[in-house]
C-alpha cells in the first residue's frame, strides 16, 4: 500500500537507539542483542532486527513488531499516543488529517499554552517580582531540580504581562481566550491575564503537553488556588496532575498513590516518591481512573482525616469506580451451571492521614510515616465498613439497610470468592443479620452487574463530510500484487463483508482447531489498529455501521480505511460461498505468512550467530526452528482440507440437487 506518516515515522526512528533506553543491547553481527524488557531472563532472548526495523523475543513472550508495537507495549500507549510521541522525537508533523480545521486550532492552543510555560518559568527564575514566589517554595523546601521538573513559574502583577508577551510573538486574542490564559471584561471592553501575582503551577497531559495552569496566591487574596478555566484542552475532571512524570514509576511499582494538592506531588517526587498523582482537588472521576488503570491495577487513595470529606470522596469513588475495567470469572451457579460474572479488575485501597497534616506536610518532615501510611492502606471494602460503623446507627433497620445497600454492590465485585465470604461475614455482624441473607443480597448485586454486561455508550454519529467522503471508493488499485498484501486483503474483505470475522471464529478457527485471528496476527500496526477497532466494535450491541466504524478510529488510520474499502469495492461480485472460501485461504495465507516471517528472522540469526563463531547458540534455534516447520506444514494441510471440506463438498451436493430435479 501507499506510504504513510507511520511510514515515515518508521523510517525515521533509529530502532536500536530507541531499545538501548529501556534495555541494554550487545551487536551480534548485524542484529542486537539483549535481556527481553517485558518479563525477566537470565540469557538473552530479546533481538532487534535493524535492517527490517523489527524486534522478536524468542523466550518466554514470543512476541515482536515494530517501533509502534514496542512503544505501546512498553509504554501501554495507545497507537495515537505512540505516533505522537515518536512523530515529535524524530521531528515528522503530524498534520491535521482531511484539513481539519479543528485539529490546526488545537496545536495553536498547544504552542499558547508551551509559550506561557516558558514565559511564567523565566519569570520565576529572573523578575525581581518574583522574589516572594522563590522565597515561598524555598520555605517549602522545593529545591531547583524539582522546580526545573514541573516546570514551576510566577505570574507577575501586572494585568496584561502575559497577553502582551505573547501577541508580541504572533498569537491571536482569540486563541489566547480560548486557551484560557486571559479573560475578557465585557465592562471595561477590554482583556487581562487570567493569572496575576501568583506562583503558577503547570498542568500537563500524559505526553507531557501544557494544556493549562493552577496558580497559588502569595498573599491572603481569594481564591487561594486558581485554574484554568474549561477550554477545548483543559477538562478538569478528566485530569490528573503529575502523570506525565509519574507513569513509568507507577507502572514499575505497579501501585498510584492519589494525593489532592499540587504540591503534595511536588514533594513526593522530590522525596522519591515518583508514583504519586493528584486529582486535581475533586473527587476521583471515571475518567481519571481510566487513565490510571492503563499504568497499574493498583490504587492507593490518600485523604485527609476529616469524616464528611472522608464520606463525600469515597461516594465519588464509588460512582467513579464503575469505569474501571472488569475481569470476567466463572463461577459456578446453582445446579452446577458454569457463568461468566464480571469483578472489578482493580485493587482500591483507603489510607487515612494524621489530622491536621496532608502529605506535603508528612512527606517533608517524616518520610517513614508517610511510608507506613501508604502501607497500611486498607481494601476500599474494610475502610467503608469502617465509615459506615461510624456514621450509621446500625441499631436502627433503617441504617442496617443503608450498611446492606452500600456494602454488597462492594462485595459482589471481589475477584476472590473466599474474599467475598469474609466480607459477606464481616456484614452479617455488622448488622446482626444472617448470613444466607446478606449472600442472598450480594448474588442479587452480581446479578445486577451480569446485566450490565455488554452495555456500550453510543458513540457521537455526526460523520462530517470529509469522513463521509473518506469511506467512498478511491481510484482503482493498478497493481493489486505490489499495492495488496495478503493481510490486507484478507482485512478489506472482513470490512466489506463483517460476518465473516463471526463465520471465521466459528465455523473454521474452533472447528479445526485453529488459534483465534488476533490484531498480533497482522503485521503492519496500521492494520492490527483496524482490526483491533473491528473486533471491539462487533462485541458491542451498535449494528454494523461503516461511518460509526471509521469514527472509533484515530484520524492517522483513516486514509488506511479508506484505501482498504476502495480495494473491497473493486473486487468482482462473487457468490457468498467463494467469499467464505477466499477467506478461510486468506487467514492462513496470513498464517503462513507469518510463520514464514518468524522462520526468516531465525535463519538470520542463526547465519549471524554462525558468522561470529556462537555455535552453540545457533543450535538452539534449531527446536524452534523445527516446531515452525511443523506448524507451517500443518497450515498447508489445511489449506487444502479445509476448502475441501467447507466449500467443494457443499458446492458439489448443491449441484447434485439441481441435477436431481430436472
Amino acid at each position: 500500500m501507499v506510504g504513510s506518516v507511520t511510514d515515515e515515522v518508521k523510517q525515521r526512528v533509529d530502532i536500536v537507539e530507541l531499545i538501548s533506553r529501556y534495555t541494554p543491547l550487545k551487536r551480534a553481527g548485524s542484529v542486537y542483542k539483549g535481556l527481553c524488557p517485558f518479563h525477566s531472563e537470565r540469557t538473552p532472548s530479546f533481538v532487534v532486527f535493524p535492517h527490517t526495523g523489527t524486534w522478536h523475543c524468542f523466550g518466554a513472550c514470543g512476541t515482536g513488531g515494530d517501533v509502534f508495537g514496542f512503544v505501546m507495549r512498553k509504554e501501554n500507549l495507545t497507537f495515537r499516543e505512540a505516533l505522537e510521541l515518536l512523530a515529535n522525537q524524530v521531528g515528522v508533523e503530524l498534520k491535521p488529517v482531511g484539513g481539519d480545521a479543528r485539529g490546526e486550532q488545537r496545536s495553536r492552543l498547544y504552542e499558547a499554552n508551551e509559550a506561557a510555560a516558558i514565559f511564567y518559568q523565566q519569570t520565576l527564575a529572573h523578575h525581581s517580582a518574583a522574589a516572594d514566589a522563590r522565597a515561598y517554595l524555598e520555605r517549602r523546601g522545593i529545591d531547583s531540580a524539582t522546580t526545573a521538573s514541573f516546570r514551576l513559574g510566577f505570574a507577575p502583577p501586572g494585568w496584561s504581562s502575559l497577553r502582551d508577551h505573547l501577541l508580541e510573538r504572533g498569537f491571536s486574542l482569540d486563541v489566547l481566550l480560548e486557551a484560557g490564559l486571559i479573560k475578557r471584561s465585557e465592562e471595561r471592553q477590554t482583556t487581562f491575564d487570567a493569572f496575576r501575582n501568583r506562583v503558577i503551577f503547570p498542568i500537563c497531559d500524559r505526553q507531557g503537553r501544557v494544556i493549562g495552569f493552577g496558580g497559588r496566591v502569595l498573599d491572603d487574596g481569594v481564591p487561594k488556588y486558581l485554574n484554568t478555566s474549561e477550554t477545548p484542552l483543559f477538562i478538569k475532571s478528566h485530569i490528573v496532575y503529575g502523570l506525565d512524570l509519574a507513569h513509568r514509576s507507577i507502572r514499575e511499582r505497579d501501585q498510584v498513590v492519589i494525593v489532592e494538592g499540587y504540591m503534595d506531588v511536588i514533594a513526593a517526587h522530590q522525596h522519591g516518591y515518583t508514583n504519586v498523582v493528584a486529582c486535581m482537588g475533586t473527587s476521583l472521576t471515571a475518567e481519571q481512573l481510566q487513565q490510571l488503570q492503563r499504568q497499574t491495577n493498583n490504587f492507593v487513595l490518600a485523604l485527609d482525616a476529616d469524616a464528611a470529606g472522608q464520606q463525600a470522596t469515597i461516594r465519588g469513588l464509588n460512582q467513579a469506580r464503575q469505569a474501571l475495567a472488569r475481569v470476567r470469572k466463572p463461577v459456578v451457579a446453582p445446579g452446577g451451571k458454569v457463568q461468566f460474572e464480571e469483578r472489578l479488575g482493580a485493587n482500591l485501597f483507603i489510607t487515612t492521614l494524621p489530622e491536621g497534616r496532608d502529605p506535603d506536610d508528612v512527606i517533608r518532615q517524616d518520610a517513614q510515616l508517610w511510608e507506613q501510611i501508604v502501607a497500611s492502606a486498607k481494601p476500599l471494602v474494610d475502610f467503608y465498613c469502617d465509615v459506615i460503623a461510624r456514621q450509621t446507627d446500625l441499631t436502627s433497620a433503617l441504617g442496617k439497610g443503608k450498611a446492606v445497600a452500600e456494602l454488597t454492590p462492594l462485595i459482589a465485585e471481589l475477584s476472590d470468592e473466599i474474599e467475598r465470604q469474609h466480607y459477606i461475614q464481616l456484614l452479617s455482624r455488622m448488622v446482626q443479620i444472617d448470613e444466607m441473607t446478606i449472600a442472598g443480597r450480594v448474588q442479587a448485586s452480581a446479578r445486577t452487574l451480569r446485566a450490565g454486561v455488554g452495555f456500550r455508550r453510543r458513540a457521537d454519529v455526526g460523520a462530517t463530510n470529509e469522513s463521509t467522503n473518506a469511506l467512498r471508493p478511491q481510484a482503482r488499485p493498478e497493481n493489486r500484487s505490489n499495492q495488496y498484501d495478503h493481510e490486507e486483503h484478507l482485512l478489506a474483505l472482513l470490512l466489506a463483508n463483517v460476518d465473516l470475522v463471526v463465520f471465521l471464529a466459528n465455523d473454521v478457527i474452533e472447528r479445526y482447531h485453529l488459534a483465534p485471528l488476533l490484531p498480533p496476527d497482522w503485521q503492519h500496526v496500521e492494520n492490527q489498529e483496524i482490526f483491533r477497532a473491528l473486533k471491539q466494535f462487533l462485541n458491542s450491541d451498535e449494528p454494523w455501521d461503516i461511518e460509526l466504524f471509521q469514527d472509533m478510529l484515530d484520524k492517522h488510520l483513516h486514509g488506511r480505511l479508506a484505501r482498504l474499502m476502495a480495494y473491497a469495492s473493486m473486487l468482482p461480485p462473487r457468490d457468498s460461498l467463494v467469499v467464505r472460501e477466499d477467506a478461510v485461504k486468506g487467514l492462513l495465507r496470513v498464517r503462513m505468512d507469518r510463520v514464514r516471517s518468524e522462520m526468516t528472522k531465525i535463519k538470520y540469526l542463526q547465519d549471524e550467530l554462525q558468522r561470529t563463531g556462537d555455535l552453540e547458540a545457533a543450535r538452539s534455534f534449531e527446536k524452534m526452528t523445527n516446531a515452525y516447520l511443523r506448524e507451517l506444514a500443518h497450515l498447508q494441510r489445511q489449506s487444502v482440507r479445509i476448502p475441501q471440506e467447507l466449500f467443494r463438498k457443499t458446492i458439489g451436493k448443491q449441484e447434485g440437487l439441481k441435477l436431481s430435479t430436472v
